[in-house]
């Protein structure tokens, strides 16, 4: 399943601090960031893994993060 969130994420160096904790989770298969995007979308590959988690590790590592409605 893919997971589309909306983050405050800035720079490439927050996404190197948001890698040391979705990097971690087995459940996690990938995830992307884009940037230029006006809501700093992280797509989230994962299989069995519940979006409040996804959130609450975004946020645990200091970022905003909401699930964008499809």
């Amino acid at each position: 399943m893919v997971l589309v969130f909306r983050t405050s994420l800035q720079t490439k160096g927050d996404c190197q601090r948001l890698a040391q904790w979705l990097d971690r989770q087995p459940a996690i298969e990938r995830w992307t960031i884009d940037l230029d995007d006006c809501d700093k979308v992280l797509r989230v590959v994962a299989t069995a893994i519940p979006v409040s988690a996804i959130e609450t590790l975004v946020q645990s590592a200091g970022f905003d993060c909401s699930e964008l409605p499809d």
